[in-house]
Order: structure tokens, then sequence, then C-alpha cells
């Protein structure tokens, strides 16, 4: 949010122009304004109740300037209607490719060099009793896409507690909870002794969960130390050594498919997705779900090499960062962004015990907006987030 102020105001037939007095130049369209009126919204919820359908599309103001606190006043020539527009709301929600690019999050991609000796970590207590911790956590999350709980306590379903600081918890077919550890008749590799490269959870699911927790109860075992990566990481990396693969992974769908007894689902979409602003959005990995593929002959063998390129990356040591987890560690992650792996152990030297579970993406955002915005009064909070 910027301190500039409206500087001068001008109106062509199609948009008002307001300069700033840092200097940006921004232009909205007279139908945007008239829809965005703040009397277009409910007093109480903030919800639109203008229907946009009911403005007319060629709408144009009978006279716009700059009234008293510095906020644009607008008399519409259609009905005499009078609209009063806060200028931190407007220099905030303009559109022009500039303005919406400062406004684009960028998290920090690493390497295990970048990281060095710095592990993201906050303490249990801390931010299960106060929300500045809790805040400062998520955003740890959101700008390295994990970050380690430490000092919870070791007893059962306490990552629960953990997850549901934040917001609700997803539920899949292997339960709200679920355990991992080494089981006489698994069915899935994360229940084995066995080394799993880094990947992504429920890839064969529409929706992937958001954040992961994976608590840690017991350690005893010899091996097994935990793997992350930061697969926006790698994605960028790929993108400059071999855009030729990196288009076909952000492009060609590929299928993923899970089944036990009692479960059979299947997804089909990029390796590497983007979203509608070409930024990255989730990496979807994991070699144990990849389907027989379902794609035209031209693109088998290309799409072989491209996935062989981006594994070989995803290995790379520069990007797998390893670590140890202590009984009381919880290690949350990103599931659309960081994908997370352990090396093999051994169960006979010892137990190898960790519980976890899922919040959705929109949940744990929901929750970081609402702290961040914390303080400010309701309305006014809701009118500068949209």
């Amino acid at each position: 949010m910027s301190a500039a102020a409206i500087e001068k105001v001008a109106c062509d037939k199609e948009c008002v122009t307001i300069t700033w007095t840092n200097g940006r130049t921004n232009r909205y369209h007279h139908i945007w304004l008239r829809h965005n009126c703040p009397t277009a919204r409910h007093k109480v919820v903030g919800e639109y109740t203008l229907d946009p359908v009911s403005i007319p599309l060629d709408i144009t103001p009978a006279a716009a300037h700059l009234a008293d606190e510095g906020r644009l006043h607008i008399t519409w020539a259609n009905d005499n209607h009078h609209s009063h527009y806060d200028p931190v709301w407007l220099y905030t929600n303009a559109y022009e490719p500039e303005a919406r690019a400062e406004r684009r999050f960028r998290p920090l991609l690493w390497t295990t060099d970048l990281l060095g000796n710095f592990l993201p970590e906050v303490h249990y207590d801390a931010i299960m009793t106060g929300d500045a911790a809790l805040r400062d956590w998520l955003s740890l999350l959101r700008q390295y896409g994990f970050a380690i709980v430490r000092g919870v306590p070791t007893e059962s379903e306490m990552v629960l507690k953990v997850a549901e600081r934040i917001s609700f918890l997803r539920n899949s077919n292997f339960g709200v909870l679920f355990n991992v550890e080494s089981m006489p008749d698994p069915n899935s590799l994360a229940y084995t002794a066995v080394k799993l490269n880094a990947h992504t959870d429920l890839v064969s699911r529409e929706a992937q969960p958001g954040l992961q927790f994976l608590h840690c109860l017991v350690f005893d075992a010899a091996g097994g130390e935990s793997i992350l990566v930061d697969g926006f990481a790698v994605a960028e990396e790929l993108r400059h050594t071999d855009p030729k693969d990196w288009e076909l992974l952000t492009t060609l769908p590929i299928r993923f498919r899970y089944q036990d007894k009692a479960t059979d689902v299947e997804a089909k979409f990029p390796i590497i997705r983007l979203d509608a602003d070409g930024n990255y959005f989730e990496v979807r990995y994991s070699t144990a779900l990849l389907a027989p593929l379902d794609v035209d002959h031209k693109h088998v063998l290309p799409f072989y090499r491209a996935f062989d390129n981006f594994s070989r990356l995803l290995r790379d040591p520069r990007y797998e960062y390893k670590f140890r987890l202590q009984p009381g560690d919880c290690e949350v992650f990103d599931n659309r962004r960081v994908l997370h792996g352990r090396d093999e152990f051994n169960p006979q030297s010892g137990p190898r015990h960790l519980q976890g579970c899922y919040i959705d993406t929109d949940d744990y955002l929901s929750r970081l907006k609402v702290l961040e915005r914390n303080g400010r009064d309701f309305r006014e909070s809701m009118s500068i987030i949209r």
C-alpha cells in the first residue's frame, strides 16, 4: 500500500485518469468505477448488492473531481448518483500491468546454499498462544514454502491441534489423521521403510491439499532423514536451462492414479501448473503414482526426456535440503510447492513414527490475510483487500 495521494483527475469517454503524487498514472473504466461504488455493497457483509448487468455499458460521469479528504467524487450522468472513492482503495486496486505486478506476491525461491544454516522455524508455545507469532509463522510458510514447529508435545493427535490453529482439516482416503510408520500391510509407499524420492501428496486427486503437517512422535531408527525441495525453484531453473522441456511440462496434462482395495482416484494435469497470470501455481509430481501415459504419440518421448530432466534437477544436492526430525518437531510445508521425501531407514534398528494431516491452501491464506489486517476496521479492510 502506498502513501501516494491523488494529484490530478481527468476524464474521457471511457475512463477516469488519476495522476498520483508519486508520479504514477492509472486509468479506471467508468463501468468499473460505477460497479465498485461503495454504495454498491451491503453495509454489513460487504458483498455486492448492485448487479453489474443493470449498469449501462456506456455509462459516463457528469462530473469527476477531487473532493474532501483527497477522495475521488463522481456524479453519474445517467441517474445523478454520487460516488466517493477512497484513494488508498483506488491505488491498491489499479489494474494496469505495472500496478498488478507491484502487488503480486513473489515467494523466495531457495536452494540448499541459499538456506545455509537458516531453517525457518517457530516454537509451538508461541504459535499456540499469540496471534503475532502465528502470523509470522504463516508468513514464513508463504515465503519459503515450509517451516518447522519445535517443541510440539509428543502425544498422539497433537498435529491436529497445530493444524487447527490455522484452519479446517482436509479429509482423504487416508483419513483426517494418518500415521507414517512401517506397516506390515501398507497401502502406500509412505508406510514402508524404503527411500521416498521427493514428491507431492495426493497427486491423483483433482485438488492437491495445500499445507501438509508431519509431527515426529518417535525417531529411534537409523536413516530416514527428511528431504525437502523447492519445486518452484527447480521449475525456474528448468525454464532457463531447457525452455522446451519447461514448456512441455507446463502444458501437457499427465495422468496420475491411486488404487487400493477401497479407493480408485485419478487426475490429469501438467507436472508444473501456472496460474492465469503465468505464475507458478503448483508442482504435481510423484513417480509412484504416474499412470500409463495417455498422450499423443508425438509427446511420449519428449515427455520422458523432459520428466527425466526435471527429476534429475529435483534430486540435485543443490536443491535437496536434508535434515533429521527430532521428537517434538513438526515439519509443515506447502504441498503444492515444496516436495518432500525421506531416506531409507531400518525399522529393525528402532521405531520411526510420524503423524500427519492436511489443510487446504485457501483456508491457510485466508487465515494469514485476516491476521495481517488485524486491528483495522472490518469494512475498511474488506474494501482495501478487494
